[in-house]
């Protein structure tokens, strides 16, 4: 169970088309990256922007950096931190507040103002804004969900669900506001936290087609605490000083107490390990159970940490003039801790060639590099180059000498296709697009991608 459990995350981290493609890293908000960064850390370079920078920035495929300001802007940097292009976004808004964006198969990004769901194409042009009649009051980020909708929640107590063009396709009243960012499961299914109010918040479970098969009543509010999809689906959430792990079906896996209000995302290492922030502290927390250890990094913050392929955390502090972007190593030991110079509420991101993007509250963003640069999949290393000939396949995979065994995921991570020896596996039956391939040899394991026509 444990090991398929794993086969899932890597599905999600390596079938995703960009490294960071969203709020959290993936639409499942594991904030988990297949990239190795290690430490110590080495300020690479600094951008001066045009406001605040709350919100969190995005990785693209070709390795660009997206990332929203308070000055209304969207931005696109090089990997080097220079200017690509940015987007105004100010007929569309008043700021970007704890947004970021959702890149779309193709790069194009959705991100939210504090009043509308904008559109902005890969080369940096505005598609659309929605809604085009009046505004909304909106603080966090959309997603992209396996079908291609985008989901996002706002103020108004409610649940969007657009399709790319802007046409609207459901919206579900929530009962309470919503200051966090909904999550997409391995399955498709969308998890939304609810804060405000006076009572009766809830974790809630969608469909894509909009019904609810299931609601849990949370303790207290979840402000900023956006609910995280581990690899056997299990959701966490924050809510005030609550974590608590909620089975798929909708009951209570375990809820844990911690010493201040979690306003930041889970992060999740691996099967076993969640990362999160509550108050001035990390907490490293069992994913069976409860804490294991916590740090202190000062500053009550909502920064949600990331996590690199070989295990290590990555987290802001916010103390005003004396914040760090800390680099922790499993057992809580501090490695690394740059100063950024005023509060990060921003969340890192995790690029290429072991780079870590953050922003900062003195309208700063900064890029820092690590020693790793290798792509790696638990402790192991993932296939570089395409092993299967043609590429992309229709009928059939010709298998490399020297496989023994090959599973086939399409990019839910389900189990398509199993094979133990020949040289042919049998693709008759699948539906055409992206698949991962693991290759057992007699060295180890292989991750590949497959394009299947």
């Amino acid at each position: 169970m444990r090991r398929t459990a794993l086969i899932l995350a890597t599905v999600a981290a390596v079938l995703a088309a960009h490294p960071w493609a969203c709020f959290h890293g993936d639409p499942q908000h594991t904030g988990r990256s297949a990239v190795a960064v290690g430490a110590p850390l080495t300020l690479g370079n600094r951008y001066g922007m045009g406001g605040e920078v709350s919100g969190s920035p995005v990785v693209r495929d070709d390795g660009a950096v997206l990332v929203g300001a308070r000055d209304v802007f969207l931005y696109c940097f090089a990997a080097d931190l220079t200017l690509n292009w940015r987007a105004d976004l100010t007929a569309y808004g008043t700021s970007i507040y704890f947004s970021a964006p959702a890149l779309d198969d193709s790069g194009n990004a959705y991100v939210t103002t504090n009043r509308k769901l904008v559109k902005v194409s890969r080369d940096g042009a505005v598609l659309w804004a929605w809604p085009g009649h009046n505004s909304l009051s909106i603080s966090h980020s959309p997603v992209v969900g396996l079908d291609g909708k985008v989901y996002f929640a706002c103020y108004s107590d409610s649940l969007y669900a657009l399709n790319p063009d802007s046409t609207p396709a459901w919206a579900a009243d929530l009962g309470n506001s919503v200051n966090s960012a909904p999550a997409v499961g391995p399955d498709g299914r969308i998890y939304v936290a609810t804060t405000r109010g006076t009572g009766n918040w809830k974790l809630w479970c969608f469909n894509p087609d909009g019904a609810s098969p299931w609601s849990f009543e949370l303790a207290a509010d979840a402000d900023f605490a956006s609910p995280a999809v581990g690899p056997d689906t299990t959701i966490y959430v924050g809510a005030n000083r609550y974590l608590y792990a909620i089975r798929p079906n909708g009951t209570l896996k375990w809820r844990d107490t911690v010493y201040a209000r979690i306003q930041s995302c889970p992060a999740i290492a691996n099967e076993s390990t969640l990362y999160v922030v509550a108050g001035a502290y990390l907490y490293c927390v069992n994913a069976d159970s409860g804490a294991r250890w916590r740090r202190s990094i000062g500053g009550s913050n909502y920064c949600s940490p990331a996590v690199d392929a070989e295990g290590h955390v990555y987290v802001g502090s916010a103390n005003g003039a004396a914040s760090f972007l800390y680099c922790f190593g499993q057992h809580s030991n501090v490695l690394d801790s740059v100063a950024l110079g005023d509060d990060v509420w921003s969340s890192p991101a995790i690029g290429p060639s072991g780079r870590v993007y953050v922003g900062n509250m003195d309208a700063s963003f900064f890029m820092l590099q690590g020693p790793g640069a290798g792509i790696v999949d638990a402790g192991s290393a993932v296939g570089q180059g395409c092993w299967f000939l043609p590429s992309p396949v229709r009928a059939s995979l010709q298998l490399p000498a020297g496989v023994s065994r090959i599973r086939l995921f399409d990019a839910t991570g389900r189990l398509a296709r199993a094979q133990q020896g020949g040289r042919v596996l049998n693709l008759g039956g699948l539906k055409p697009g992206l698949y991962l391939a693991e290759l057992i040899t007699d060295t180890g394991r292989k991750l590949e991608k497959v394009v299947l026509h």
